[in-house]
């Protein structure tokens, strides 16, 4: 008889020491799920818009931006409360880095937030949001920007609230005027 046809084998094995590869399984799982959350994290803090890219792509407009242009805004605000988003069209004519007309969804803007809307404006709004975003105790957000490399133009902008669920969303098309 070999060792292993012995009777009362089975009796003598250890149930601990049966086959543990179940194991192995979940924490191969465990490990996988915590480096699929950390590279998630670490991509979207390296686009969180800081205010140092603001700055720096201001700086940027004020120096190479151009003095005539015409700017379309499409601006979306989506709220927890609402079914369909709140949509805006804002269209600007600016001269010699002076806003001369406005629009906003195809009617005449009043003349006192023309300033608000030109590409200084929309940064200074962009600004705003981070100041906001970055005080204590604030709701924890996701910005991005996206900026022309050449000229520092806003191009596109979003915010999101986890909190309330809020998004807002900017697309900047600027087009040089001729002169």
């Amino acid at each position: 008889m070999s060792a292993e046809d012995q009777p009362g084998d089975a009796e003598h094995r250890n149930p601990k020491s049966e086959n543990r590869n179940w194991i192995w399984f979940f924490v191969a799982v465990a490990v996988l799920s915590a480096a699929a959350i950390s590279i998630n994290w670490a991509y979207n803090a390296r686009q969180q818009l800081t205010m140092e890219q603001l700055q720096t792509n201001e700086d940027l407009w004020d120096k190479a931006g151009p003095a005539d242009y015409d700017l379309s805004v499409d601006k979306t605000i989506q709220s927890a409360n609402a079914d369909e988003p709140f949509r805006d069209r804002i269209e600007v004519k600016v001269r010699k880095k002076r806003v001369v007309a406005a629009s906003l969804n195809g009617l005449p803007m009043q003349r006192r937030l023309w300033d608000d809307n030109d590409m200084p404006g929309w940064f200074g709004f962009v600004e705003r949001f981070l100041k906001i975003d970055e005080a204590p105790g604030a709701a924890p957000t996701f910005r991005t920007a996206q900026f022309d490399p050449r000229t520092g133009q806003l191009l596109h902008f979003t915010r999101s609230v986890s909190t309330t669920r809020e998004r807002q969303e900017l697309v900047l098309q600027l087009k040089p005027a001729a002169n």
